[in-house]
């Protein structure tokens, strides 16, 4: 065994209680009050200096010299209710660390615990950042107030419960989509269900807006170029004989290639203005940026997947990127890093579940492993 992995296994036990009592304290997006002071407070125990960056954001430095590398914890929850039966189960209702951030906050924490007891630790910053769930997330905001200046290099560990403890995901290059988000509103004319030719109807006209939606990804796009728009929520009418004076849709689009991210808000307000020309609606889109591209630089990546060999028994790569989307392409648009997935399930002890659900669950036995990574790269 690597003696960094052993180094991470004896600290196993602040690692996962560090763990169990972030779960217990979610909070959502820039409102990550308690989790900031509970990290602050750990990282001052450690003997480091922390700073407080974008509201509730955290960095904190080791070591003097050149080429400083950073290493990048997420903080926010979800609103979620927790379904889970468990002695850390969150105590915040509503709200719950079903995305995994309050284990990258533990590893993160753990790795800090490591190089705090170096006697001459290597040149490292510690980054904890907010908001990474909700748009524009906190990666541009802790950037913009200096939290990459005098960075060389970035990464960043997010857990996986669909894959095993031990498995290491990630690709070099394009890893993750661009992720943008978009309200609809299709504004008709109402009338009695029973004389529709009296009416502009809506819901008529939004349902032929989501069938041409479906035709950008099936006839625009490159076959071979992944490319999804999700309508995700369609709110109109109030009874089962009216035909209302308008429908309200939120949805996302995802992708992969410059241009498809260029066009897509384009293309997607053309099928509008067809509506309009056709059904005579009138409508307001909203189409927000989001996450760009996130790319992993190869060279990274290469001398990631060296260190993880000696700590990971499975490492994938992956053959095409996936359509999930993460601030931490903003930090990889400014520095050379990469972005990994690390396996969190047991199916031997029945622990496997998705992310975003109210059941999300780890074998916690992954949390060294990811301590042992991010020591690894501070320490490589």
């Amino acid at each position: 065994m690597k003696n960094e992995l052993k180094k991470a296994n004896s600290i196993r036990e602040y690692i996962i209680n560090t763990r169990r009592e972030l779960h217990k304290h979610p909070e959502p997006a820039f409102k990550e009050k308690w989790t900031h002071d509970f990290i602050e407070k750990q990282l001052k125990n450690l003997g480091y200096k922390p700073k407080t960056l974008n509201k509730t954001g955290l960095t904190a430095d080791i070591g003097k010299g050149k080429n400083r590398i950073a290493l990048r914890a997420d903080m926010d929850a979800l609103p979620i209710e927790e379904e889970n039966s468990l002695p850390h189960k969150s105590q915040n209702k509503g709200y719950m660390h079903a995305c995994g951030h309050d284990t990258h906050m533990a590893m993160l924490l753990g790795a800090a615990k490591l190089l705090s007891e170096e006697k001459n630790p290597p040149p490292v910053r510690f980054i904890f950042q907010p908001s990474e769930e909700k748009i524009p997330g906190g990666a541009k905001g802790m950037i913009e107030e200096g939290a990459l200046k005098g960075i060389s290099e970035i990464y960043a560990i997010h857990i996986e419960p669909e894959s095993e403890v031990g498995t290491l995901i990630l690709k070099s290059g394009v890893m993750l989509a661009a992720a943008d988000e978009m309200t609809i509103t299709i504004k008709g004319k109402g009338a009695h269900a029973a004389e529709p030719h009296k009416s502009i109807d809506p819901i008529y006209a939004s349902s032929l807006f989501i069938n041409q939606t479906q035709s950008l990804v099936s006839r625009k796009a490159d076959p071979k170029s992944p490319f999804v728009i999700s309508i995700c929520t369609i709110n109109g009418g109030t009874a089962f004989n009216i035909i209302p004076e308008e429908v309200k849709m939120l949805g996302t689009v995802r992708t992969v290639e410059k241009e498809l991210w260029q066009k897509a808000p384009e293309w997607i307000g053309d099928i509008l203005k067809g509506l309009n020309i056709s059904s005579g609606i009138d409508y307001e889109l909203i189409y927000q940026r989001g996450y760009p591209i996130l790319k992993n630089d190869p060279k990274k990546s290469e001398s990631l997947i060296k260190i993880a060999k000696s700590i990971f028994k499975e490492i994938n790569l992956m053959e095409s990127p996936i359509m999930g989307g993460e601030d931490f392409a903003y930090y990889l648009k400014e520095v050379p890093g990469t972005f990994v997935f690390m396996g969190g399930a047991n199916k031997k002890k029945g622990i496997q579940s998705k992310l975003h659900t109210a059941r999300f669950n780890i074998d916690e036995n992954a949390l060294p492993l990811g301590t042992a990574l991010f020591y690894s790269l501070a320490t490589k």
